[in-house]
């Protein structure tokens, strides 16, 4: 049995948390923030650096529904991004929804509540952990 490696991205417009886990364990990580140009535009080379990093068999991008199951604006990012890995470093691409993951990261990390300016990438780190985790919670990928 080969071990395979999985990474979770939870894709934003400033910052894209990222997330690792294997089939051995099947238990998500945060493990590393991206903050992208201030233009807006995806921080590719720093994306790169982690792929090469961290070779994934799989990776699993969050796409936000709202509470009504229907698409937000972010969608369309969080699928252009999945789209754009898959063509550039040829890994398989799967999709989870991730409603709710900030909410829930922030949940866990009471400590971002006490000020308004805390380090969101610990919350965006640790929403692509939930997002990686729903899915190995919901997929057996081996």
């Amino acid at each position: 049995m080969s071990i395979k490696t999985y990474l979770g991205f939870d894709v934003g417009t400033k910052r894209t948390g990222i997330a690792i886990a294997n089939s051995l364990t099947n238990q998500a990580s945060g493990i590393e923030t991206v903050i992208h140009h201030k233009d807006g535009s995806t921080n590719w080379q720093q994306i790169e650096k982690i792929i090469n990093n961290h070779p994934a068999d799989i990776i699993v991008v969050g796409v936000p529904y709202d509470e009504n199951n229907k698409e937000q604006e972010m969608i369309f990012i969080a699928r252009s991004f999945g789209r754009k890995i898959k063509d550039r470093f040829d890994i398989e691409v799967v999709f989870v929804d991730e409603y709710l993951s900030s909410s829930e990261a922030k949940n866990q990390l009471k400590w971002h509540y006490a000020h308004k300016n805390a380090d969101r990438s610990e919350v965006d780190m640790r929403s692509a952990q939930l997002i990686l985790q729903t899915w190995l919670n919901e997929t057996r990928p081996d």
